[in-house]
């Protein structure tokens, strides 16, 4: 899993951005997003919920699940009408596999806010990951109605990968190039892109994606250089194949791909 966290401080809008994996290293784009208003105008119980919802925020990006649920819950106490903290919740369930829970999590959220295009895509991925990736499609495809969504980059490569993992690769790489139209340096769309063209025997496609993915993201993770060393075998690229080696040897050396690299698998 990686997660991504980012706060503003000035204005006091909280903003955090949670990702979660599917496939290899795929980086799916699962966001909550937490504004606070001015202080003359905030309740006090808006205010506690919006605290707790980014208390959990941030507990789940250290990974401290319990104590995430419980400041989710918590902000949920605060004020039950506040969607983002229903939000918050989902997330956190469908971390802690507990789908029930995280479905009605999730419809809350809609019955309070049902246009709100973070929480759309949350419970899209949700579905998608559940195995109901139709139903997926369909709360994707309300996110991006949304002419104000400020983030469609990351319902589109939802879309993508769903896409993907029901088969439908013309699907895939319509959305992930739509993503990468949308935002041109989304890095996540670009490694997708490039194991989906690998996959497909399209190797010098993916070579370029690849390379344009580790360009942007400058420390590419270890999957990324897992496919560098696949795509520089298959074409007997000795150097390339001997620099993500290295790499993998010095930055991941406890991990499987790098002993599938070192061993030659």
């Amino acid at each position: 899993m990686k997660v991504l966290s980012s706060i503003k401080i000035s204005g006091l809008i909280f903003f955090s951005v949670i990702t979660a994996g599917l496939f290899s290293s795929c980086v799916t784009q699962t966001t909550v997003e937490t504004k606070i208003v001015d202080q003359a105008g905030k309740t006090d119980a808006l205010y506690r919920s919006q605290i707790h919802t980014e208390r959990a925020s941030e507990y789940y990006r250290l990974g401290r699940m319990p104590v995430a649920l419980e400041a989710a819950k918590e902000a949920v106490a605060a004020l039950p009408t506040h969607a983002p903290a229903y939000n918050m919740l989902g997330i956190v369930y469908t971390e802690l596999k507990q789908d029930d829970k995280a479905r009605e999590a999730y419809e809350q959220a809609l019955r309070y806010a049902p246009n709100d295009s973070e929480t759309l895509n949350n419970y899209g991925w949700f579905l998608c990951l559940r195995g109901n990736p139709k139903q997926g499609m369909q709360y994707f495809q309300t996110a991006l109605q949304n002419p104000v969504y400020a983030t469609p980059e990351r319902a589109l490569y939802n879309m993508g990968v769903c896409a993907r993992k029901q088969g439908d690769n013309v699907m895939a790489e319509q959305q992930l190039r739509d993503t990468l139209r949308r935002q041109p340096r989304f890095a996540p769309a670009m490694y997708e892109l490039a194991d989906m063209q690998f996959s497909q025997g399209k190797f010098k496609e993916a070579e370029a994606m690849i390379a344009r993915h580790n360009e942007i993201t400058q420390t590419p993770g270890v999957d990324a250089l897992w496919l560098g060393v696949r795509i520089a075998r298959v074409q007997n690229d000795k150097q390339a194949e001997a620099s993500y080696v290295q790499q993998l040897r010095r930055r991941f050396p406890d991990a499987v791909q790098t002993l599938m690299a070192t061993e030659g698998r």
